[in-house]
């Protein structure tokens, strides 16, 4: 029999890795089926620590002779329970009225689970060592155990195995820990329990075997039209449909272009700030899509064009995916681009160089990460690095459905120094869309406009005309923004803003 003292710290260590990742993956699907994710995370997380200290207080029941088999059957529950509960989730997520309570139901049944392993282990370890070093010894092995878990979940596990594999991978290393303990303990461990250990492992391993088309089925019932394609990286789960001879591509369930209508929005964030200013060099915040930088190619007095992304991964996708290269047209072969893969704000933080056009192409700000970059702080960074004439656009959400949103942005430009202008164009796949200018030298509306009918390139559009990109600056009767204030980082209130209530008629 190997030592039993040894199994028992090794299965703690790796007790600890499993549980935080559970604790870690159950915060991120909960972020991605109910969005806010700092509130999804918090709550979670708040759940599962609620649930650790009852699953803590239950473990004292447990009577002295059952201790290591209740520790093994502990493990063969979490085990099944962490390996099926995406896909039991998924099931669920149609069904919007009983998604959060069942997402928050299991965080609080793994949590039971999770937190009854440590109090367990301290009184299977009293026998080999008395209580100062008992305590110590096995709440050390736990959280050294957490640490290479939060670290390899956002680097390796989610990015690479993504919502697929990672809750098998951790429901097998769950059978681990009871199979080390049956190595350890096998004279103390009641025979009729390998029947579930047993069972467990050929239903956790069957499930890894066909889960791709389990998860398949399940991820469809959120779209439309049929999958064609789904990705995981590091920051985001990439989903792209396909509608007769178009595709969507969605990101972290949010539709993000359609090839039905998408040239509206990009030709109109390029192509209009262009014809305002004969743009040398180019900086492009987000767009890993490559979809404004295929129109950005197209100016051949542009010398220097620079795409800065945090996900690397989606900008290598976009780059070697068939039909992402083939909406994008391969821009990012274009020798006059240079790409960075870092957070934008941090770029125009410590960038020296300077710019005569700023696209800015982000996802709305319904987080606190992109919140940031919708922010005072990052717009007055923005205004630093452009040259003395340049100018900035960036997509402001939908000045119909998102209306404080809008405003809030385009107070927020204006705030930072920046004459800013309200844009706004149809785009039928998400309604009213909105853009806003920023300029720094002092210029009027008609200037602008005037500007645009001089120089605007129709050569380079299949949607915008020169008096189309003229009529998005016409916003409707009686438009507004009075009452709202701008973005900070020290008070985000586009976060309030982005919650308003009409956003549900999307």
């Amino acid at each position: 029999m190997i030592d039993p003292k040894r199994c028992l710290k090794i299965s703690i260590f790796i007790a600890g890795f499993s549980g935080i990742v559970s604790e870690y993956l159950l915060s991120t699907l909960a972020s991605y089926l109910l969005g806010d994710t700092v509130f999804q995370w918090s709550i979670t997380i708040s759940i599962m620590l609620l649930a650790m200290g009852t699953g803590a207080r239950l473990s004292k029941e447990i009577p002295e002779s059952f201790l290591i088999d209740s520790l093994v059957l502990n493990e063969i529950l979490l085990a099944m329970f962490v390996s099926f509960s995406v896909y039991l989730c998924y099931l669920q997520a149609p069904f919007s009225e009983r998604i959060s309570f069942f997402i928050y139901s299991t965080c609080f049944i793994v949590g039971i689970l999770i937190g009854f392993e440590i109090p367990i282990c301290v009184r299977i370890n009293s026998s080999f060592e008395e209580l100062k070093d008992n305590i110590s010894s096995i709440l050390e092995k736990d959280y050294l155990g957490a640490l290479p878990g939060g670290l390899l979940y956002g680097y390796l596990l989610l990015p690479k195995l993504g919502l697929l594999y990672t809750p098998a991978f951790i429901g097998l290393l769950n059978l681990s820990v009871a199979g080390i303990l049956f190595a350890g303990f096998s004279r103390h461990i009641r025979k009729i329990l390998y029947v579930p250990y047993v069972s467990a492992i050929a239903a956790v391993v069957s499930f890894t075997v066909f889960a791709k088309p389990i998860y398949l089925h399940a991820e469809q019932r959120f779209y439309r039209d049929p999958i064609v394609d789904i990705r995981q990286t590091r920051y985001q789960k990439i989903v792209i449909t396909k509608w007769r001879n178009h595709y969507l591509l969605y990101l972290n369930g949010h539709l993000q272009l359609s090839t039905v209508d998408e040239k509206r929005y990009h030709e109109s964030i390029v192509h209009i700030p262009m014809a305002i200013k004969e743009a040398k060099s180019v900086l492009i915040i987000g767009g890993g899509d490559g979809c404004v930088l295929r129109e950005v190619i197209k100016y051949p007095y542009v010398k220097r064009i620079e795409l800065v992304d945090i996900d690397r991964e989606f900008v290598e996708y976009s780059m070697s995916s068939e039909i992402m290269r083939k909406i994008n047209q391969n821009s990012f072969r274009d020798k006059r681009v240079k790409l960075y893969f870092m957070d934008g704000f941090q770029f125009v933080k410590k960038t020296k160089r300077r710019y005569d056009l700023a696209i800015i192409d982000l996802t709305d700000p319904n987080n606190l990460t992109s919140a940031r970059l919708y922010s005072k702080e990052f717009y007055s960074l923005l205004y630093r690095i452009l040259s003395a004439d340049g100018i900035m656009i960036t997509q402001a959400s939908s000045p119909f459905f998102a209306r404080k949103v809008f405003c809030c942005i385009l107070k927020t430009v204006s705030e930072a120094g920046f004459i800013a202008f309200p844009m706004t164009v149809n785009v039928p796949s998400f309604g009213e869309w909105g853009f806003v200018l920023g300029v720094k030298e002092r210029m009027k509306k008609e200037e602008i406009l005037g500007k645009i009918k001089q120089n605007f390139k129709e050569k380079y559009c299949s949607y915008l005309t020169k008096e189309k990109a003229i009529s998005e600056f016409y916003m409707e009767k009686n438009f507004s923004c009075s009452g709202i204030i701008p973005n900070t980082l020290i008070n985000p209130v586009i976060l309030r803003y982005y919650e308003d209530k009409l956003w549900q008629l999307i």
